[in-house]
């Protein structure tokens, strides 16, 4: 499921970005900004990269786990929804072209300051399997920012953090069968 939020978040941002500087070339992708052996990645020059930088749990969605009627008429007790929140890394990466990187990521923050959520309605390829992703801009301190780019293994681009609110995974195992309730049953002695 993160993989599909993701992968949609990168094709909005393609399908603006190819309309405002009217390429053909995919101008956003998802990578990371540093090799394990801490070398560049090969194709991330002059696109703007989204990296997953932290997965949060979402303590809002701590529902219990009801019985489910089935289409059987048995009663089976699932595990609650597991809300995630996902923090993304957009990176203007232009290299030597400072103002290239400040034009890109203008206007990613615009785009998502005029979208800040997305859902079948508003968008024709959003995951069915999804109900809606909101997008949060992230205050960060310069230290924050410092261990952030440490921790990549990068060296720092113009880039701004946003919070991809709330994700919700759903596996349909069953915890337990719940016996159905067929009737009352009182005596009186």
């Amino acid at each position: 499921m993160v993989d599909k939020a993701m992968t949609f978040i990168v094709g909005e941002l393609n399908s603006l970005l190819s309309a405002r500087f009217q390429s053909n070339e995919k101008m956003a992708i998802l990578s990371s900004l540093s090799n394990p052996d801490g070398t560049v990645p090969t194709g991330i020059e002059n696109k703007v990269v989204l990296t997953l930088i932290n997965v949060e749990r979402e303590s809002t969605t701590s529902g219990g786990n009801w019985p489910v009627r089935t289409k059987e008429g048995s009663h089976d007790r699932l595990s609650p929804p597991l809300g995630l929140n996902l923090f993304l890394l957009v990176t203007a990466s232009f290299g030597a072209n400072y103002s290239e990187a400040l034009k890109f990521l203008s206007n990613v923050l615009g785009f998502f300051q005029a979208r800040p959520s997305f859902n079948a309605q508003n968008s024709a390829a959003f995951p069915r399997e999804m109900e809606r992703l909101s997008m949060e801009l992230v205050n960060l301190s310069t230290h924050e920012v410092n261990n952030v780019w440490a921790i990549l293994g990068a060296k720092y681009m113009p880039s701004v953090v946003y919070k991809v609110r709330m994700l919700l995974i759903q596996e349909e195992w069953i915890s337990e069968r719940v016996p159905t309730v067929v009737g009352v049953g009182t005596q009186v002695k």
